[in-house]
């Protein structure tokens, strides 16, 4: 049986679920809402989940229960009005209990008739009375859910207007259902990007843009047939010998640098390895 996979409307996790019957499977489209069972915190509870399209690489399991059909999906869409009703008075209050926090959304799940606060914050926080006083003017169970820079731009309604002309991959990955990439700063020296004000290599959310592991897997591949950074090599077309300081997988260069403190740009086909 072919897995379906997931995305939690509210705690932005994926899940694979490998019980959904095939006839109700092949049926559901990208962006179709489910509800699904799941563990947490040593409890099964039932949630809502975004059906994404295509396999992703996790092994996080839960259990099918039921495909919503397009009147349960519009209604759903509905009553996450409830959740945005109460939006302002959270930001406000948050805001002035923890001042460097940024409230960024809520929404409501009919299924346990609670509603989820988001923020993002660098910092943690001890709520203490700040529940308390937030669910007895709610009414109903709450959460507060700190989320992390990336999940911040899925979460925010206005990510959208963000990504207009960004070349950050947002549309790609803050705004997809699928596994948010980690970019690590590995990636920027692998891809020769070393010089660059990191602050230009930044996307909207703040973190390094999604769109530097675009090409990572082609650099990780090219990179084995090139000499490492800071070994001897010999040019024996030019009768030179540097040490490598850069290359670059487009143009298939190596920059030396000879002892006599020259800059060369080699082809890679005209050099070998040091013996010396």
């Amino acid at each position: 049986m072919e897995a379906l996979y997931v995305l939690d409307f509210f705690m932005n996790k994926n899940f694979k679920i490998s019980d959904c019957p095939e006839e109700i499977r092949k049926n559901l489209k990208h962006g179709d809402k489910i509800i699904y069972r799941c563990e947490d915190k040593g409890n099964m509870k039932d949630s809502v989940g975004i059906v994404v399209g295509y396999p992703l690489p996790i092994e996080r399991s839960a259990e099918f229960v039921s495909a919503m059909s397009l009147e349960e999906q519009q209604k759903f869409c509905e009553d996450q009005q409830i959740a945005l009703d109460f939006f302002p008075t959270f930001k406000k209050k948050f805001k002035e209990e923890f001042p460097g926090s940024k409230p960024i959304t809520a929404r409501y799940n009919p299924l346990g008739d609670q509603i989820y606060f988001y923020f993002y914050s660098e910092d943690r926080y001890v709520f203490g009375d700040f529940v308390k006083n937030l669910r007895s003017m709610v009414g109903k169970n709450i959460f507060l859910f700190q989320v992390g820079a990336r999940d911040m731009m899925r979460l925010d309604p206005c990510a959208k207007d963000y990504a207009i002309g960004s070349d950050c991959g947002m549309q790609q990955a803050c705004l997809s259902y699928g596994v948010m990439p980690s970019v690590e700063v590995e990636c920027v020296s692998l891809q020769g990007l070393d010089g660059r004000d990191l602050e230009r290599l930044k996307g909207r959310c703040g973190k390094l843009k999604c769109s530097l592991m675009y090409e990572l897997e082609i650099y990780q591949k090219e990179c084995k047939n090139f000499p490492q950074k800071g070994s001897k090599i010999e040019c024996p077309s030019a009768n030179q010998n540097g040490i490598v300081s850069n290359f670059n997988i487009m143009t298939r260069e190596v920059v030396l640098k000879t002892p006599e403190g020259m800059i060369l740009r080699v082809p890679l086909s005209a050099i070998k390895p040091s013996e010396s």
